[in-house]
């Protein structure tokens, strides 16, 4: 895992991106020692979904849930992260542990459904989204990239930019509107995309240990850019996420032989 010493800056986004990890140790380190956790952590058992495990350098154990599409849950010893929880997949929240922190990268309803969010918020929830689901929720706050937060179990988070940027393309997700999240556990560094393409301000990450990168075209990514958008700030594992019916095998094929980089699919069509 990276060494870390976090320093923030507020609104400045490639110096926030930088202080969640320290360059000093390889991806490859990185990613041996996570994969070495798999065998000594017992995931949570949220069946029907799959759980990928993960031991921070202070102990720290953080269990991802893929839920599906752009929906996922973290688990960081008993501390539940939901992003952008929505019902329309048939998930029952009933089932799933309540929310400590609350994160919404945007308002479309593949990403943020206020009933959904009402079963699974606290009294005591943090809740942070972009501006227009601050406003339609009337509960979260905004967030926009480069501004950053500490809970009080030391988990940072820093939104991130996240929109599309192809010709054609700029009205689903405009530049400003919405964002992503960079999840920072200890030495751990987790990188959630949110809709967006390949963009330039991805070159500002920095030891990126696990990615979910969106590929699902005209809305976010083609495979190609997905690629593209790895080799930016080359994660340990990347895991792509709202896909649909996209064919990720070109994302397979290309970083099979890579050392780099682990891709691991899972069911988040």
């Amino acid at each position: 895992m990276h060494t870390r010493n976090i320093f923030f800056a507020l609104l400045l986004l490639p110096l926030c991106l930088q202080a969640c990890g320290n360059q000093n140790e390889t991806n490859n380190n990185t990613k041996d020692s996570m994969t070495q956790s798999n065998s000594e952590y017992q995931a949570p058992n949220y069946a029907p979904y799959e759980t990928d495990c993960f031991k921070t350098e202070k102990g720290r154990n953080v269990a991802i849930t893929f839920i599906k599409h752009g929906t996922l849950m973290i688990d960081i010893d008993g501390y539940i992260i939901h992003i952008d929880p929505v019902s329309m997949f048939g998930t029952d929240y009933s089932k799933l542990p309540k929310a400590d922190l609350l994160l919404i990268t945007h308002e479309h309803h593949d990403h943020f459904d206020m009933k959904t969010a009402e079963v699974i918020l606290k009294e005591n929830s943090l809740f942070y989204s972009n501006r227009q689901v601050a406003k339609l929720s009337g509960k979260s706050k905004a967030i926009k990239a480069g501004e950053t937060f500490t809970t009080e179990n030391n988990i940072t988070v820093i939104a991130t930019e996240a929109y599309n940027n192809s010709k054609g393309h700029e009205k689903f997700h405009p530049k400003g509107q919405n964002v992503g999240f960079l999840v920072c556990v200890d030495d751990i560094n987790i990188y959630i995309a949110g809709d967006t393409e390949d963009i330039p301000e991805m070159t500002d990450l920095k030891d990126i240990d696990i990615a979910f990168l969106p590929v699902n075209q005209p809305y976010t990514m083609t495979p190609q850019q997905c690629i593209n958008a790895a080799e930016m700030f080359k994660p340990s594992i990347l895991y792509p996420y709202h896909y649909g019916e996209t064919d990720l095998t070109p994302i397979v094929e290309h970083f099979k032989d890579n050392p780099e980089i682990e891709v691991r699919i899972k069911q988040l069509q």
